[in-house]
């Protein structure tokens, strides 16, 4: 019986022990699992005509300075004709996953779903025609960024926009011929395109703006092509980050300077 007893303790120990060394292991495994399984679903094409498209959202997070786990999420949506806000909101939110490169959506996908279950519980009329993600669709190391992931998950058309590209190796664009492509983008709606090694283009670089020199990266998310993606984006871009974005991102900044010292 005491035998048994060791034996078992012993078993149980090693059990944690080798949970814990390997637990980012296991998260790996388990996020690329379910990002197989999610990839299957994504649609890089149009499912609603973009002169029908009435309102578009923007999301974006934004984190307490030096903290990596308290943070705000605000979703803003415009009227698409005109750019002018028609519902905003902004949450204290609070991160439960750790950021691991190229696993980001699991990270911040279940807060933007919560917030457009809210827009659609509170706000219906509102509810938006395409969502514009503060990060990459298409343009992904899987081909599998934040904005598929929300667009599949969510079940709504998204874009994903970033401010930087991050070299990754499935894309076929060296430094040098990535600062020679900036030069040639002379004005608002210039554009160079991202192809993959796999000879798909992924995404684009464009220029937002006519004073704006430094491009932006757009790529599809779910339920839009590259062409509709950077079409709108353009659109939308009064300065660098496009207005969806931009206020989203100011809002969520507002909201942590007024309420901080609540969280």
């Amino acid at each position: 019986m005491i035998y048994s007893d060791v034996i078992t303790g012993i078993f149980a120990v090693s059990v944690v022990i080798i949970t814990v060394l390997f637990r980012h292991k296991i998260r790996l495994w388990r996020y690329d699992l379910q990002q197989r399984f999610l990839r299957r679903k994504v649609i890089f094409d149009e499912t609603i005509a973009t002169n029908r498209i009435k309102f578009i959202a923007g999301v974006d997070i934004s984190f307490i300075k030096d903290d990596e786990v308290n943070a705000c999420i605000s979703l803003v949506v415009l009227d698409y004709n005109n750019l002018t806000k028609v519902y905003s909101c902004s949450v204290p939110i609070a991160m439960t996953c750790e950021y691991i490169p190229g696993y980001l959506a699991f990270r911040e996908c279940p807060h933007i779903k919560d917030m457009l279950v809210k827009l659609r519980r509170t706000h219906p009329q509102f509810y938006p025609d395409i969502l514009m993600v503060d990060g990459n669709g298409r343009l992904h190391r899987k081909q599998f960024g934040l904005a598929c992931q929300t667009g599949v998950v969510c079940d709504i058309p998204t874009i994903g926009v970033a401010k930087n590209l991050y070299q990754m190796d499935n894309i076929c664009l060296r430094d040098d011929n990535h600062a020679k492509l900036i030069q040639g983008l002379h004005k608002k709606g210039d554009y160079f395109n991202i192809t993959s090694t796999t000879n798909h283009v992924i995404g684009c670089g464009l220029r937002a703006t006519d004073a704006s020199r430094k491009p932006i990266y757009v790529s599809p998310g779910h339920m839009t092509s590259l062409d509709q993606s950077r079409d709108v984006v353009t659109r939308c871009c009064v300065y660098r980050v496009p207005e969806p974005v931009r206020l989203a991102d100011m809002e969520s900044r507002e909201w942590l300077r007024n309420h901080q010292t609540l969280i």
